[in-house]
């Protein structure tokens, strides 16, 4: 018998189809395992100009006193060229029927992999183990939130994730800092997500991660997250509107340069970071349009006496188009951009948002060589006004109110 399920199982190797791309072993009765990727290098050019000066008019959240930062003036970062990975990732995953239960065991395991020599970490995607029945899934695991995964569906070329192109260096973030605290575009580890299947065009999702420190000696804090969201798809249009909570993440006050302001280490303080996010897509002939609108909202609560950070909250959107032009070439151009909007201080002292708008603008062009490769080009330029400080810039943190533009060549491979 067990010579017999190798015989099957060798036997039932094959290649599939270049549309799906992946290379599957097995079957129905044993199980199946696929194992696929996407490589996608690229040689980057990119520079940063324009840093806020001291005594420059900015947001009350960025310098109490009106100048930022204080003291000599301050010097851009200097041009970069590098060759990057980017998310590149390799994955393997698999399903198997569960008897006549009308169960399906599925687990997947992917991986960022640094083909440029930065190296990876096994199972740092989208990494898991659940059920699928007829109601829908059940997984538990290192996951997208539902947020990130129902919204923002443009992703230039399939190559934005990790990239300067990508719509959520400013769509998802709060743009007063870069502390990944206040993303609303998260990868989310010890997460249980649940998605019905979809009925009519619609499918609905849910996704908890607790925090697995809370009640450790000494921590005040329980820091879990809530994503749930639910979309429909009916021939050419897309719409879903999602939603993501963070307790005691203090997106706003990790992402404060004024520490005085700050509320992340005071006894007793907590946090509510919430996003919320309509996106709609709609496709004809070789074209897609695409477009978010999005609200982020952070509130922190039990401060410490004096001034402190309370509350910030600003409107996001973006607009994009991407053409298939009947042969080997397509286009895309997308426009993204963050609102000053407005901010609370505690006592009712007056709290300004001057300076925190951002936009970010990117272009590409692609060229297949087959199905599954083909060579880009894509060039972009994130302007931060004088308290903004959104950033795309993979190596590190430009200066605040710096504007980035950035210009890569590269290839990929799906397979």
């Amino acid at each position: 018998m067990k010579r017999n399920a190798v015989a099957v199982a060798v036997g039932a190797l094959f290649v599939a189809p270049a549309a799906q791309a992946q290379i599957m072993f097995g079957n129905e009765t044993i199980g199946t395992v696929q194992f696929y990727g996407k490589l996608y290098p690229q040689y980057l050019w990119g520079t940063s100009k324009g840093a806020t000066q001291p005594g420059e008019s900015v947001s009350t959240l960025v310098s109490l006193t009106g100048t930022v930062p204080a003291g000599a003036p301050i010097t851009d970062a200097g041009a970069r060229s590098a060759i990057d990975s980017q998310n590149s990732y390799l994955g393997f995953r698999g399903e198997r029927a569960l008897g006549s239960t009308g169960l399906k065991a599925i687990w997947q395991v992917e991986q960022s992999i640094g083909i440029d020599g930065s190296g990876g970490t096994f199972s740092n995607r989208n990494s898991f183990v659940g059920l699928r029945s007829n109601f829908g899934t059940v997984k538990l695991g290192n996951m997208d939130t539902i947020y990130k995964e129902y919204g923002d569906t443009f992703q230039m070329f399939g190559i934005s994730s990790g990239n300067f192109v990508s719509a959520s260096n400013v769509l998802s973030q709060i743009g007063i800092g870069s502390d990944s605290s206040a993303s609303f575009h998260l990868r989310k580890a010890n997460s249980l997500q649940l998605e019905s299947t979809q009925y009519r065009g619609f499918t609905a999702g849910f996704q908890y991660s607790p925090d697995e420190t809370k009640g450790d000696v000494g921590r005040n804090f329980n820091a879990n997250l809530y994503s749930y969201g639910v979309k429909w798809e009916g021939g050419p249009f897309y719409v879903s509107l999602q939603q993501e909570v963070h307790n005691d993440f203090f997106g706003g006050s990790k992402n404060l340069p004024v520490g005085s302001l700050k509320n992340d280490t005071t006894a007793g303080a907590h946090s509510k970071d919430t996003g919320t996010r309509l996106s709609a897509e709609y496709r004809f002939g070789g074209h897609r349009l695409v477009g978010d609108i999005a609200q982020l909202e952070y509130k922190e609560s039990g401060q410490a006496a004096g001034t402190r950070f309370e509350s910030y909250k600003h409107t996001t959107w973006n607009i994009g188009w991407e053409t298939r032009w009947g042969g080997p070439w397509r286009t895309a151009v997308q426009y993204t951009s963050g609102g000053e909007g407005t901010c609370a201080l505690t006592g009712g002292v007056a709290c300004s948002t001057t300076g925190l708008k951002g936009a970010m603008i990117n272009f590409g062009v692609a060229y297949a060589l087959d199905r599954q490769t083909f060579l880009y080009a894509i060039a972009g330029k994130l302007s931060n006004d004088k308290s903004a400080a959104y950033d795309n810039w993979q190596p590190g943190s430009p200066q605040r109110g710096a504007d980035i533009t950035q210009a890569a060549l590269g290839i990929s491979y799906t397979f």
